[in-house]
Parts: structure tokens; sequence; C-alpha cells
């Protein structure tokens, strides 16, 4: 009995002295302190991530969008360190060995590293992602997988585990980054209009073309997306009835089949105005009836 008596005085006594109560409030202090500061460190640390950034794109012309996806992996890794070393220290505060808990850690990855394998294999995928600069925030992408297609649309963001994709109908998919296949950027390169248009063989190519070449003068200057003119190649095709222009421009990128449907709508409008004739279908009469 009295050596039960004797560990609950060891357990409590420190509790009814003011020097503990003291040391406590001290240490709450100092860690309130120390979340205080490391808020403003990261917040100065992330401006100054963002003005070194700008200041380069300045003085390189880099890409834009390259650099929303580095600044925003830049800061991350910053805001993990920064947050890192408060935590170590406000454990030291308290007497607790940091290295026993590294070390703790490291007994306990080994267990669990079968686990882990896709976190691993999703983390090592973000690195090349970002590095390789496969794609960058804005970028129109469409991701495969298995031979699926699993998202396409607007990268929204990129982290060193996964990847959100904003799709055309709106819906955000989140995509585990060791999970992505096949990659279709369509905004690293300029794009391409490409239109075939028929017109009736009766018509006066000489004419039509003509015609054409005028519409396409206007063309950049009217539509921020065309790199180009539009130029008529040619002749695509020739049979009966219909003579077939190809017609091509340089968008910028992402913007080819957009580019395509507004050249549509403009020949279109001009044919109308010139008269300029689609070709028509032939009919033959078998037996005194039209086929």
């Amino acid at each position: 009995m009295n050596q039960v008596k004797s560990v609950l005085s060891s357990l409590f006594e420190p509790l009814t002295k003011i020097e503990t109560y003291e040391n406590l409030a001290i240490k709450i202090a100092l860690i309130i302190i120390y979340i205080i500061v490391a808020l403003i460190v990261t917040r100065i640390l992330n401006k100054l991530i963002e003005q070194a950034f700008k200041m380069q794109n300045r003085s390189t012309k880099g890409n834009k969008k390259r650099s929303r996806t580095l600044i925003s992996l830049v800061q991350n890794v910053v805001n993990y360190i920064v947050w890192f070393i408060v935590v170590t220290t406000v454990l030291s505060k308290f007497g607790i060995s940091v290295e026993g808990i590294i070390a703790s850690a490291g007994v306990v990855g080994l267990a669990v590293g079968f686990g882990a394998q896709t976190i691993v294999k999703d983390i090592i995928t973000g690195f090349f992602i970002i590095f390789e600069n496969q794609f960058d925030v804005g970028d129109y992408v469409k991701i495969n997988s298995g031979g699926t297609t699993v998202a396409e649309g607007t990268v929204k963001s990129i982290g060193l585990r996964s990847t959100r994709i904003n799709t055309i109908t709106g819906e955000l998919t989140i995509l585990p980054n060791g999970s992505m296949g096949e990659i279709t950027n369509y905004s690293i390169t300029n794009g391409f209009s490409i239109v075939k248009v028929p017109v009736s063989v009766e018509e006066d190519l000489d004419k039509v073309e003509k015609r054409l070449n005028k519409l396409f003068t206007a063309m950049r200057s009217k539509y921020y997306l065309f790199i180009t003119d539009p130029v008529v190649e040619g002749i695509e095709s020739l049979d009966e009835t219909k003579v077939t222009f190809r017609i091509s421009a340089e968008t910028i990128p992402g913007e080819g089949a957009s580019g395509s449907r507004i050249l549509l709508r403009e020949i279109q409008r001009v044919f109308v105005q010139e008269g300029i004739k689609l070709p028509q279908p032939i009919y033959i009469k078998n037996n005194g009836k039209q086929s």
C-alpha cells in the first residue's frame, strides 16, 4: 500500500508546484509564437517565390503556364520544410526525441513499404510529369489508361501525387499520377485548321479562289486564334458534280477545331453573298421515275 502511495505521489507531485504550470505556460506561449512565425515566414517565402518566377519570365520570356506549375510545386515543398522545422522544434521543447521518432518511422516504413507502393509510384510519376514538362496548368489534355480515355479537359492543378482536370462538361476529375498511361497534350504546339469546301463543278474556280483569298486576308486581324492567314492549298478532289478545295490555317495551341468552325461559317457567309453554288445531287430517271 505504501508503495502505491509513493508512486501516485511521484506522479502528481509536480502538478502541485507553481513552477510546473509556469513552465507549461511558457512552452504553450512558445508554440503559439512558433506557429505565428511559421505563418509569416511561409507567406513571405511564397511571395518571394512568385516574384522570382515573374522576374525570370520577364527576362527570358518564359512560359506562364509552366511558371504557375513550378510556383505551386516549390511553394508546397517550402511549406512542408518550414512546418517540419516547427514541429520538430516544438517536440524538442517538450523533451521528445526527434531522432527516436525518425528511427521509429524508419521501422514503420519498412513494415508498410509493400502497401505504400502505389503512393510511391504516384509521387515518382508526378516528378516526371513536372520536370519533363509533359503538361502544365492550363493545358488541354487527354489522358488514357489501358487504352481507355479516363479524362479529357483543362489541367487545373498538378501535385506530386495527383492531377486535377476540369472536363469539357464541367466535372472535376482527380487522377492519381501513377494511373496515367498515354498523355495527349493539345497545348504544346500550334494547332491547324483544315477544311474541305465543295463547290459546284459549274462555278468559275478562279473566281471562287480569288474571293476566298480576299476573305482570308482579314481573318487573322478579326480572330485572335489564327497565327497565319488561311490559305487555299488547291483542289482536293474532283468529280462530276463538285470541285473540293482544301483550306488550311495555323492556330494557337488547342484551337484547331475552333478555327475550322470559324472558317466554315465565314466561307458559307461569303458563298451566300457572292451566289457561289454548292454541288447539287444528280437524279437519274429509271423507267420514268427519278432515283
